[in-house]
């Protein structure tokens, strides 16, 4: 008898990959500079995942559409195993890059999860199955990084790089094993059938379409902004943490990552449906932005300090200032896109959260190197001051459809 597609099991497979992806997040920078790169080629190690994701999405995301989710995520699935324990044997800074490079273009698999998610569940129950993703994403950022953090060790001197990524290989093999026993088929033949026959619609001119629409531009940008930013800010931080002495190894970032993931799944997943009915999008978005630039610049102080519990407050502070700036920004473009062209607008939204990420993750070496060491934090500030100014267009543009619908 042939299984049916389940949710939970989508759920588990899902958590099982965002485990294995966390647990390198504290550490990847290090397999750099084990190897004698500076930030700034380590750096440039990291956001080429970026890359690939940016390249892999939309052709996966199709592939899935054309031949079922089912073989794009178990394809995807022994790429990170390829690309973990590559990661994990690496001699050279190339193998390294490729690694990533690798990884990133499996990481397009979250498209067809995604797509599988939205083909099992009906309207009614579509916001629960979308919610799980979400918990799956909180939950692997919050287990993850520990875990990658204790497996590391207490000393950046002798970081064990060896054991973390074989463990983050291993969960990615356990979620292809679930995949392969308990994960159907999502798609019919006849769906894909149908699909095959809908005109794909590229990057550019998905970008064409919306190119008349202020709003929606509007909002893309500011997502380009604040990815931009998070790319600055987090990726550099385990080496700011070793460089101003606050950890004096992997270990001592298990606490800090702990409370920075707990108040983000807690904003998330308690605080910010409730907020935003009373405040609204537009405000929850200022009052994020402002939040995440003084939890910079508190940042800064704590380093300067060599504050252990203040860099914790702060990065507390960040990842819930971030809460309230991701979520409205996602709320406003989904109301704002109509029900024909959503997916299409979605799709431009992640492509534009990707390409920050890949700049601010670039940017951010190249800061710390030549500049000072907490430059990429003064960066993160100055950007969301411009997201700030984005942030009175949005609310002047949506005053003016409220205007003119009177």
């Amino acid at each position: 008898m042939k299984a049916k597609p389940n949710l939970m099991t989508a759920f588990l497979v899902i958590l099982m990959d965002m485990i294995g992806f966390g647990i390198m997040v504290p550490i990847l920078a290090f397999y750099s500079l084990k190897l004698g790169a500076d930030a700034d080629v380590a750096t440039f190690c990291m956001a080429l995942y970026a890359a690939g994701m940016l390249i892999s999405t939309p052709i996966l995301g199709r592939i899935s559409d054309y031949y079922g989710r089912r073989p794009v995520m178990m394809l995807s699935m022994i790429g990170a195993v390829i690309g973990y324990i590559l990661l994990g044997f690496a001699t050279t800074i190339w193998m390294v890059a490729v690694s990533r490079f690798l990884s990133g273009l499996m990481a397009g698999n979250i498209a067809a999860a995604q797509a599988y998610i939205t083909d099992i569940t009906s309207e009614e129950d579509r916001a629960k199955g979308m919610g799980l993703i979400g918990a799956a994403f909180g939950l692997g950022f919050i287990i993850g990084p520990a875990i990658g953090s204790y497996l590391a060790g207490d000393d950046f001197e002798k970081i064990n790089l060896w054991l973390p990524a074989m463990v983050s290989a291993g969960m990615s093999f356990c979620a292809l094993l679930a995949i392969i026993f308990f994960l159907p088929e999502s798609l019919s033949e006849e769906q894909k059938q149908e699909r095959r026959q809908q005109p794909a619609v590229s990057t550019l001119q998905a970008l064409k379409t919306v190119s008349v629409k202020e709003m929606i531009l509007l909002l893309l940008v500011a997502c380009l902004i604040y990815n931009v930013a998070a790319g600055l800010v987090e990726s550099i931080f385990p080496i700011w943490a070793d460089v101003t002495n606050i950890a004096q190894g992997p270990k001592d970032l298990v606490p800090l990552l702990l409370v920075a993931g707990l108040t983000l799944a807690v904003i998330q997943g308690g605080l910010i449906g409730p907020l935003t009915k009373r405040f609204g999008e537009k405000r929850l978005l200022f009052f994020g932005c402002g939040g995440f630039a003084l939890s910079m610049l508190m940042l800064t102080l704590a380093g300067r300090a060599e504050s252990y519990y203040g860099v914790m407050l702060a990065l507390a502070g960040q990842s819930g200032a971030a809460a309230f700036i991701m979520t409205p920004l996602q709320s406003l473009i989904s109301k704002r896109a109509s029900r024909t062209e959503r997916g299409m607008v979605m799709g431009l939204y992640s492509s534009a959260g990707t390409l920050g990420r890949m700049f601010g993750t670039l940017a951010t070496g190249v800061l710390f190197v030549n500049i000072d060491t907490h430059s990429p934090y003064y960066s993160g500030v100055l950007c969301m001051l411009i997201l700030i100014i984005i942030g009175f267009s949005i609310r002047a543009k949506a005053s003016d459809v409220a205007t003119a619908k009177v």
